[in-house]
């Protein structure tokens, strides 16, 4: 006997979805997510509602145990909830996005047949058209071109105070002045004696310039 398909996430009343994720976006997060939360916290009191527990487990909004998880109050951000549902779409149906990896942009025919190649399933099968219909349903619901809903880190310097700078850097006092550079100058009379003698003349400029001329 051959084994049963595995089906991805669905539900028959799949066009109870957008009405349940409102109503999820609007209420306080409960310890556990239950029919009695749905029927009283959300006012969601069909008895369809019932297989939204199970859907919200395989998508990976409650746990095990049917407590939120973090996705589950993430999506209630109403600036996250898009990039929320595609990301877990994209785990939940992560064969079919294996397949193609444009799942989400595919029209119903193209999907269906997509589903039954996936599941192996034939032409008679009634339940792969539900699968395809809750898929577009999360579609709708989703952004997978959105931001992550990881918050960027600000950079480690958005709040070191900017460095005061050097002293070379400091503005000029008003009353600084540049340095003056201080010179001497002075007039030498030569009063030579009566002779004729060279030496004597040769004398006296020599140590003209050995005594005061080369003098710093």
């Amino acid at each position: 006997m051959p084994a049963s398909p595995k089906y991805p996430p669905y539900v028959n009343a799949y066009g109870n979805l957008p009405n349940l994720f409102q109503a999820i976006g609007d209420a306080s997060v409960p310890p556990k997510f239950t029919n009695n939360f749905m029927q009283t916290a959300l006012g969601l009191k069909s008895t369809s509602f019932r297989a939204m527990i199970p859907l919200l487990k395989r998508l990976g909004f409650i746990d095990q145990n049917n407590v939120p998880t973090q996705s589950y109050k993430d999506f209630r951000d109403t600036g996250l909830s898009g990039s929320v549902m595609a990301e877990r779409v994209r785990e939940a149906y992560a064969e079919l996005f294996n397949s193609n990896e444009y799942a989400h942009k595919l029209g119903k025919a193209e999907l269906v047949s997509k589903l039954r190649t996936i599941t192996g399933t034939s032409a008679e099968d009634k339940i792969i058209p539900s699968v395809a219909a809750t898929f577009l349903e999360l579609v709708k619901l989703s952004d997978f071109d959105g931001k992550t809903r990881k918050p960027n880190k600000k950079k480690d310097d958005d709040h070191t105070p900017k460095d005061a700078g050097t002293a070379a850097d400091a503005p000029e006092s008003p009353h600084s002045h540049p340095p003056v550079k201080l010179g001497i100058s002075y007039t030498i009379n030569l009063n030579l004696p009566p002779t004729t003698e060279i030496e004597v003349f040769n004398a006296i400029f020599k140590s003209l310039k050995e005594h005061i001329l080369n003098e710093e």
